[in-house]
């Protein structure tokens, strides 16, 4: 009850802040439900899985982070969501019904956190891996486990993490390979696809691969994306080019 009572405690304040009633209620309900999940045997085995990248390679990619406990613009915070490391499972699923090398394509991991999935997707063999970050500490941490990885033998090459906001990220150019793991709601990755749509339009080959996917109006309601793959958690999206 103690670990229960501190995890319910711990920067509820901020986390409240600036949010309508409405939302104070909804967030009560969803971070009492989040508690419980985390006391039980269930979540013990969540936990022991979820470190098995860590444990692999000495990095730090565990775990879940509340957007109220980093140090994040606030207008922008309440537009996203906490952290909470990606598998993998999703991107490799994706990359093989793709048909594509992933040797052409430019990796980018929107809302990256602690860069586990760069990682490995820098593992997977793209020509570049590249994640971005909003969130300074997340960022630091990013940082080290690229270097760690790389130090440890994951890849042959390091992978890029940048600090930096997605919806005002500007991609490199060269064919794209996206990874949205819902960091963010329908405003932001409004924004993000915005700018992979004037990829697209000048001509540049992106691929989307939106995991959790809770806003898929946001591909699907303006006709410019169309589903190239869909399976368990996750769908895969090319913009559709005239």
């Amino acid at each position: 009850m103690a670990k229960l009572y501190s995890f319910l405690s711990d920067g509820l304040v901020r986390r409240f802040e600036g949010r309508s009633p409405r939302e104070i209620v909804g967030l009560t309900f969803k971070t009492i439900r989040h508690a419980a999940r985390r006391v039980g045997p269930a979540a013990a085995r969540e936990r022991r899985a979820d470190q098995a990248f860590d444990r692999q390679w000495g990095t730090d990619t565990s775990g879940t982070v509340n957007l109220s406990a980093l140090n994040v613009a606030r207008d922008r915070a309440l537009l996203g969501f906490g952290y909470q490391a990606s598998n993998g499972v999703a991107l490799q699923q994706a990359l093989g019904l793709a048909g594509v090398n992933p040797a052409d394509f430019t990796f980018i991991d929107y809302g990256s956190g602690k860069g586990r999935v760069v990682m490995i997707a820098t593992a997977l063999g793209f020509a570049r891996a590249i994640g971005v970050e909003f969130a300074p500490e997340l960022h630091r941490v990013a940082l080290a486990n690229a270097d760690r990885f790389l130090a440890a033998g994951g890849a042959a090459q390091r992978c890029d993490m940048v600090l930096g906001d997605a919806g005002s990220y500007v991609p490199p150019p060269g064919p794209l390979f996206a990874y949205i793991y819902n960091s963010f709601g329908p405003q932001i990755l409004r924004e993000v696809l915005h700018r992979l749509e004037q990829r697209a339009a000048a001509g540049e080959t992106v691929i989307v691969v939106y995991v959790n996917p809770k806003h898929r109006e946001a591909f699907e309601d303006n006709g410019r994306w169309r589903i190239e793959a869909e399976e368990g958690d996750w769908v895969m999206y090319r913009p559709v080019t005239a």
